[in-house]
C-alpha cells in the first residue's frame, strides 16, 4: 500500500465530488480501485464521508418560515432600488 499519494489534491477533489454525487460513474469506478491501494486516498475518503455525516445529522435545522419571507421580501426591495438606481448613475 503506498503511503504517499502524489496527486492528493486532485484525489481530494474526486472525493468531493463523488460524495456530493457529482462525480461520472467512471471517476467513481477509478478511484474506489485505487482507494485501497493509497493510505491517503482511504483516510481522505473516510475524513471528508464522516465530515459530511456529521454536518448532515447536526445541521437539520432548518430556517424559519416568517424570517425567510421576511429576508426575501427585504432582498426585492434591494433589487427593486438597484433597478432603479443603476440607469441613474450609468
Amino acid at each position: 500500500m503506498k503511503t504517499s499519494c502524489t496527486h492528493h489534491k486532485e484525489c481530494l477533489k474526486v472525493i468531493q465530488r463523488i460524495l456530493d454525487k457529482e462525480a461520472t460513474s467512471a471517476e467513481e469506478a477509478q478511484f474506489l480501485a485505487n482507494k485501497d491501494q493509497c493510505l491517503p486516498c482511504q483516510e481522505g475518503y473516510n475524513l471528508e464521508q464522516s465530515l459530511k455525516n456529521a454536518i448532515k445529522t447536526k445541521c437539520s435545522v432548518s430556517c424559519p418560515s416568517d424570517l425567510f419571507t421576511r429576508i426575501e421580501a427585504k432582498l426585492f426591495l434591494v433589487l427593486i432600488l438597484i433597478s432603479i438606481l443603476i440607469p441613474l448613475f450609468c
